[in-house]
C-alpha cells in the first residue's frame, strides 16, 4: 500500500509542477529550485520530470510565458503591451525571435494568421 501511494505522489509532480509555471508566470524569480522547493523534492527530480517531454524546466517555462502572451495579445486589446509583457515574464528580443514579429504585429494579425507556436524556435531563441 505504501509504495501504491508513493508512485501516486510522483504521478502527480509533474501536473504540479505545471501548475505552478502557469500560477507563477509573472515572477522573474520563478527559478527550477524555487519549484522545487515548493513540491518538496530535489533540483535533480524537478529536472527529470521535464525529461520525457523533450523540453527543460526553461524552455517549457519559455514557452508556456509566450503561449500565454499571444493569448493575451489578442484577447485583452485594452491592456497595454508592456502590461502583458511584464504579466507573462517575457521580453520583447524573445517574444521577436520566437515568432519572428513583435508583440505589437502579432497584435495586429487576425487570428487565423496567428503564426503556431513552435518549441523548435523557442528553443533556439535563448
Amino acid at each position: 500500500m505504501r509504495s501504491g501511494r508513493r508512485a501516486a505522489l510522483r504521478a502527480g509532480y509533474p501536473h504540479a509542477a505545471r501548475e505552478i509555471l502557469l500560477r507563477d508566470l509573472h515572477r522573474a524569480s520563478l527559478t527550477p529550485a524555487a519549484v522545487a522547493t515548493e513540491l518538496g523534492i530535489s533540483l535533480r527530480q524537478l529536472h527529470a520530470l521535464f525529461e520525457p517531454t523533450g523540453l527543460s524546466f526553461a524552455r517549457t517555462l519559455a514557452a508556456t510565458r509566450l503561449k500565454e502572451a499571444r493569448r493575451l495579445l489578442s484577447a485583452m486589446l485594452q491592456r497595454g503591451i508592456d502590461e502583458i509583457a511584464v504579466s507573462c515574464g517575457f521580453f520583447y528580443r524573445v517574444f521577436r525571435a520566437t515568432y519572428g514579429m513583435t508583440p505589437g504585429d502579432a497584435r495586429r494579425l487576425p487570428p487565423q494568421d496567428q503564426p503556431a507556436n513552435s518549441a523548435n524556435r523557442i528553443a533556439t531563441a535563448r
